[in-house]
């Protein structure tokens, strides 16, 4: 943890740690309001909750927005079991080969306590050949469907459509681990081969799930982390958690990430882990020059020497392009940042003439021709 660290950015960051005893010297000085916002910029509320409860000298006007924070967590923990159960009975009950990531499963069987992760959406993968079928089960039992546009699907054949739950939990069903088209020509992942491997998992409401093996879930969650710009420390906890599970194979992850070209990225992340939590994870080789010995990680790094992460509401940039450009070379990083610098860009243009725009996958446009044709792509393996 860097010294440099301002006070409430290092509560946050003692917070995911589990620290106990007395505040960083200086952050009691801090309104409740600035609290909540850090801990929902970075999603770690219920994790400074539990850092307050175990300090002497906490402020006692923090504890009610902390308090209800928290009771909002356990209700979506709720839900998110409620519906997870339901979507097992379903999705066994076909035979299918499915899993659940993130959320529930890194809060309940990675974090060391099941409330200190923050989560507010349900992520399940199906395999690909029977995602259309699943697709259609869900919907009978009661799950319905966020994204309705089906022309609007078919042309940016995203590898995730967006459903709500009958607790009216959000829930991302996936036919892929990575969801552009442009990111899968990049980093190329089997999701049947991960699938093959998943293991099952204990939710802390009772359910059992099949959840990716560690190494699949520690390549998972980085390369989440480095795509969203490794810019909340929730992400880097997720990462840290599953990087320090006992059964986890090193030698699996850097192979998993060398296979899918990941290796840049998820290098980046494991270092900024280790300089966020001062830990130094036993990564091999190839990871550990990703991680240190680039021009890309020197950059990164760089960065954080000037300002240390994590960052707190109303900073200049909290932006992460060296994360999610990372790519396997020099010229390959650097154009695409150049590419999402220049995206960012005519998206903001767009916002400052139009407003923001209403997301066209919302518009309920019930083409029956688009939905076989992106389903028919995703079951034939051409999507």
């Amino acid at each position: 943890m860097s010294d440099r660290l301002r006070p409430l950015a290092r509560l946050l960051v003692e917070s995911v740690t589990g620290a106990t005893g007395p505040l960083p010297a200086g952050v009691a000085d801090e309104a409740a309001d600035r609290v909540l916002a850090a801990g929902e910029l970075h999603r770690v509320r219920p994790a400074i909750r539990r850092r307050v409860l175990a300090a002497p000298d906490a402020p006692p006007q923090w504890r009610a927005p902390l308090d209800r924070a928290h009771l909002d967590q356990v209700l979506r923990q709720l839900r998110a079991g409620s519906d997870v159960g339901v979507i097992a009975g379903i999705l066994d009950g076909a035979g299918m080969a499915w899993a659940v990531s993130k959320g529930p499963v890194l809060a309940d069987a990675v974090w060391p306590h099941s409330i200190m992760r923050e989560f507010a959406d349900l992520d399940v993968f199906v395999h690909p050949a029977r995602f259309g079928e699943a697709l259609a089960l869900l919907e009978s039992g009661g799950f319905a469907l966020v994204d309705r546009n089906w022309p609007e699907i078919a042309r940016q054949n995203r590898a995730e459509l967006a459903l709500r739950g009958p607790s009216g939990l959000a829930i991302d069903l996936h036919w892929g681990t990575v969801v552009t088209p442009r990111a899968r020509r990049s980093f190329p992942v089997d999701l049947a081969t991960l699938l093959s491997r998943v293991r099952p998992v204990a939710l802390a409401t009772g359910v059992c799930v099949p959840a990716f093996a560690p190494a699949d879930l520690l390549v998972h969650v980085a390369f989440h982390a480095a795509q969203s710009g490794a810019n909340r420390l929730a992400w880097l906890g997720d990462v840290l958690y599953c990087a320090l599970q006992p059964d986890l194979d090193w030698d699996a992850v850097a192979h998993v990430c060398g296979t899918t070209g990941m290796s840049a990225g998820i290098g980046l992340v494991l270092a900024r882990t280790e300089r966020v939590f001062d830990r130094r994870l036993p990564l091999p080789g190839a990871l550990r020059r990703e991680a240190d010995d680039t021009a890309w990680a020197r950059r990164a790094r760089g960065v954080d020497v000037r300002s240390p992460f994590p960052g707190l509401p109303g900073d200049a940039a909290l932006g992460g392009t060296y994360y999610s450009s990372a790519r396997s070379s020099l010229p390959a990083s650097v154009a695409a940042a150049v590419r999402t610098s220049i995206e960012v860009r005519v998206i903001e243009s767009r916002v400052r003439r139009r407003g923001v725009e209403r997301n066209p996958l919302d518009d309920d446009v019930p083409d029956a021709a688009a939905r076989a044709s992106y389903l028919g792509a995703i079951a034939a393996g051409t999507a």
